[in-house]
C-alpha cells in the first residue's frame, strides 16, 4: 500500500524532485532586485518577495526532512538544492558518517523525495 494517498510513489517523487529543483530559478529571481534599491518597480519588489518566500519554503522542507532523517536531508540538499552529482553527494554523506552504497543511494533518494512530498501537501 502506498504511503502517498493521492498519487503513486513514482509520481510523488517526481513532483517533489521538480519542486526542489526550482530552487535555483527562484534564487536567480531573488538576486535580480536588491532590497534597498529605490529604483525597483513594485512588480520587481513583488517578484523578489515571492522568490524569497519560495526559497524559504524549499529550505524549510529540506530542513524538516533532515530533522527526521539527517541522511535524507543531506541527499535533498546536495542533489536538488545545490545540484551536486551522485558521487559528490555520496562523499558528503561519508563525511557525515553515512556509508551508503551507490546502489542503495537511489532508494534513499526516493525515500527522501517521498518525505519531502508529504511535507509539501
Amino acid at each position: 500500500m502506498s504511503t502517498i494517498p493521492t498519487t503513486g510513489e513514482k509520481t510523488a517523487a517526481t513532483v517533489a524532485k521538480n519542486y526542489l529543483r526550482q530552487f535555483k530559478g527562484w534564487q536567480l529571481i531573488s538576486l535580480r532586485v536588491n532590497d534597498s534599491d529605490p529604483r525597483a518597480t513594485d512588480q520587481e519588489q513583488l517578484e523578489h518577495t515571492r522568490a524569497i518566500s519560495e526559497l524559504k519554503a524549499r529550505q524549510h522542507i529540506v530542513t524538516a526532512v533532515g530533522k527526521v532523517d539527517q541522511a535524507s536531508g543531506i541527499i535533498l540538499d546536495q542533489r536538488f538544492i545545490k545540484r551536486r552529482r551522485t558521487k559528490t553527494t555520496l562523499a558528503e554523506l561519508a563525511a557525515n558518517h553515512y556509508q551508503i552504497t551507490e546502489g542503495n543511494f537511489y532508494h534513499r533518494q526516493r525515500k527522501a523525495l517521498l518525505m519531502a512530498y508529504k511535507l509539501m501537501h
